[in-house]
């Protein structure tokens, strides 16, 4: 009999024992499944949050840039990828996020100009800081900020003492061929403006002053590109090639920073900072120290009846 009682009282406590494992394991695996699940709701909630709201969790402010002297100026020597680039539009978002309240930390990544499209929606970067030309094609996928500058197109490097030329037009000429470089909007401008001239099309890549030594090394009469890639390239070899129009450029093209299409609260915040260091003067500083290369829209005030 006493046998029988240890032995119903040692089955007894087994089954206690068994019943509190399975009781904890059912603890730690329902534990396991609410962390899991709750960490997979945070992350759906940040892989849909849009830019601003991601800036604004983080205190981080992502930017993209190419590579524009000198509006973004790359130091190939420099490690750091946040100290590898500056110029003009880096100190306009370096001002743009010290005047946050509490200031936002930027973060820089290059940006390949060659694969724009695919580089701007990667998701790397919140946006594109550098002087991107603003055309109907890129608009039609990304936002365009309002624009900080204007930049003029389609002038021309001819050697030194190529005087066949006087205005733009002057290249509507048969005997000569006009060398452009790749999907840029100058050569876009003249294949669509003249027709008789032979074009002869250069593939660019992170160097664009290589598509002007077509005409120094003889495989072009002329070759034409915008206004801050001319002034840059002709200053460093005046000796052997001149730049034409300048002063009065065939065309001009707008100047702006870039958004995905979508981040249209970051895209408002962005044109709101850019009007506002229009008019309190932080462009024209920033300019100064630069010496930019474009051309900047003045603000036509006049006074209200009060102070008439």
């Amino acid at each position: 009999m006493s046998n029988e009682l240890t032995h119903k009282k040692s089955n007894s406590n087994s089954l206690g024992t068994v019943t509190l494992i399975i009781a904890l394991i059912s603890l730690l695996v329902s534990g396991y499944l609410f962390v899991k699940s709750r960490n997979a709701t945070v992350d759906a909630t940040q892989q849909n949050e849009t830019s601003m709201e991601r800036i604004k969790r983080t205190g981080v402010l992502r930017v993209g840039y190419g590579g524009f002297p000198p509006y973004t100026v790359v130091d190939l020597n420099e490690k750091d990828p946040n100290k590898k680039v500056k110029g003009f539009c880096v100190d306009m978002v370096n001002e743009i996020a010290s005047k946050c309240t509490p200031a936002l930390k930027v973060e820089w990544y290059n940006l390949s100009w060659e694969n724009f499209n695919a580089d701007m929606n990667s998701g790397k970067f919140d946006f594109l800081a550098d002087g991107t030309y603003a055309t109907i094609p890129k608009a039609y996928d990304f936002n365009f900020t309002t624009p900080f500058s204007y930049f003029g197109l389609c002038v021309a490097v001819v050697k030194k003492d190529d005087n066949r030329f006087t205005k733009f037009q002057d290249l509507n000429r048969s005997d000569i061929t006009i060398s452009y470089a790749q999907g840029y909007v100058s050569g876009d401008f003249a294949m669509a403006h003249l027709d008789k001239p032979k074009f002869k099309s250069t593939v660019v890549g992170k160097d664009a002053f290589s598509q002007l030594d077509d005409v120094i090394m003889g495989r072009a009469d002329v070759a034409v590109q915008d206004v801050p890639t001319v002034v840059q390239y002709v200053k460093n070899h005046s000796d052997k090639v001149k730049a034409l129009w300048i002063d009065n450029p065939p065309s001009s093209v707008a100047g702006c920073f870039v958004t995905r299409k979508g981040d249209q609260e970051l895209l408002n915040f962005l044109n709101a900072s850019i009007t506002i260091m229009q008019v309190d003067g932080t462009l024209d500083k920033i300019d100064a120290k630069w010496n930019s290369l474009g051309h900047f829209q003045k603000l036509n005030l006049y006074p209200g009846h009060g102070l008439k």
